[in-house]
């Protein structure tokens, strides 16, 4: 009802007072396929409004049934300012135009490092053509983005984001990678968990476990020592070698016969927003509708508008689902619990092991 009270205020309509018969009248106009609303019955008179299409379409008409006609909205506005060409052209180009420079962006500001980096960046973006003022969309912001992480080495995080007329660089520098030293001192390889041992690789070092053997966390696998050849005494050694072992993990899982899930209904209401420089205001519909919903957005650009001045509309759906209590079968439970088992497999076993070999075992109680 909004839109359409908005379309037909820019259009133009007419507001008819009349003395006759109210009913008959609007009987003629409804016989003429004439929309109607707005009808006000009292002691002064009727009135209601039409078109202001039908009015012109329907003139002849119109002029036989009113008494009294009133014509409102921006058309006739417009028209009465014809005759103050000047003014009205001027004040057209004075809105256009102030509308334009709050638009458009006119400092940069980069925050997050030192002035030579800044420096780097300012450079980058003249390089590039991309000089202030300008008016810069989303997409565009994206691009200087990946511009800047990909063209200077520096930064590990870039961000692009607008505030107000300013546009802010946003960046995190790259730390400084540590350098590995291996020491020389003497040391031993200790077991990081309890496991048998499956087989042993020591390149330095004397080791004290063979395959087969059962070894706990923290129990030495390979001492810093090493027997001279030609003094037999034994030195102190930094141990190296890897040592693979065979572990066993335990562990319960449950998966509930009955489940909530979200089941979809056939009714769905739309929320439109106006978005600019990442900002968001609702102007039609009601937000969030429905207590359960899912929730999709389509973004709406307008034609050179939207590259001008970075205003989008923003069409979000919600489409209502329903709380159903659904019964989860035996095989579906227990093909999710064994995808479960492997992500907490993988979990705590480091990244280079592998499962050799799995069982699993249910039981089934009453939920």
């Amino acid at each position: 009802m909004l839109i359409f009270k908005l379309v037909y205020l820019i259009r133009g309509y007419v507001v008819i007072s009349i003395d006759s018969n109210l009913e008959k009248t609007l009987n003629i106009l409804r016989r003429k396929n004439i929309s109607v609303w707005d009808v006000e019955k009292n002691e002064k008179g009727n009135k209601f409004k039409i078109s202001y299409d039908d009015y012109v379409k329907h003139s002849d008409l119109i002029k036989e049934i009113n008494d009294d006609v009133s014509k409102k909205g921006l058309i006739f506005k417009l028209n009465r300012m014809k005759f103050r060409k000047g003014f009205s052209i001027g004040l057209l180009i004075s809105i256009i135009c102030l509308f334009l420079l709050t638009s458009l962006i006119w400092q940069v500001e980069v925050v997050g490092t030192n002035q030579t980096n800044t420096n780097k960046i300012m450079r980058l973006l003249k390089e590039n053509k991309i000089n202030m003022p300008a008016s810069l969309s989303k997409n565009d912001m994206q691009e200087i983005e990946t511009l800047i992480y990909t063209d200077l080495d520096l930064f590990k995080f870039v961000e692009v984001y607008i505030e107000g007329s300013k546009l802010i660089i946003f960046v995190r520098e790259k730390e400084a990678e540590l350098t590995e030293i291996k020491s020389n001192e003497p040391s031993s390889i200790v077991s990081a968990k309890n496991a048998i041992v499956y087989k042993v690789i020591a390149k330095s070092g004397q080791p004290v476990v063979k395959e087969g053997d059962v070894v706990y966390e923290g129990q030495t696998l390979v001492m810093g020592i090493m027997q001279n050849i030609s003094t037999e005494e034994f030195l102190t050694v930094p141990s190296d070698g890897t040592i693979y072992g065979k572990t066993y993990y335990n562990f319960e899982m449950k998966e509930e016969k009955v489940r909530n899930v979200n089941v979809a209904t056939n009714k769905s209401k739309s929320v439109y927003y106006l978005n600019k420089n990442g900002n968001s205001i609702k102007i039609i519909g009601d937000k969030e509708p429905y207590e359960n919903y899912n929730y999709r957005e389509n973004i709406i650009n307008l034609p050179i508008i939207s590259k001008l001045t970075a205003i989008t509309f923003l069409k979000a759906t919600y489409y209502e689902e329903e709380i159903k209590e659904v019964e989860i079968d035996e095989n579906t439970a227990l093909n999710k619990m064994k995808v479960s088992m492997y992500d907490e497999l993988l979990r705590r076993c480091s990244a280079d092991s592998r499962v050799l070999k799995s069982t699993i075992n249910h039981s089934e109680d009453s939920d």
